[in-house]
């Protein structure tokens, strides 16, 4: 994952506690729920939307995703 891309638009958190604060507080705000992570890429923590299980449940993961050939 090309850290520049993927991270650079999002809040990033020292520790695991100050994220789950932030998390907390967007929850309340937004009546919404919110997830905290570490991100593998940068290996800091972001906070994220959580997605509801009926969508969930409807997104394959990738490796049940069929591969396209772009016929380079």
């Amino acid at each position: 994952m090309d850290v520049e891309r993927g991270c650079r638009p999002k809040q990033a958190y020292l520790s695991k506690r100050d994220a789950k604060a932030i998390s907390r507080s967007m929850s309340a705000r937004h009546r919404e729920a919110f997830h905290v992570y570490a991100c593998p890429s940068c290996r800091y923590w972001h906070v994220g939307h959580v997605i509801p299980a009926a969508l969930r449940a409807r997104l394959a993961p990738a490796f049940e995703r069929r591969a396209v050939h772009l016929g380079w």
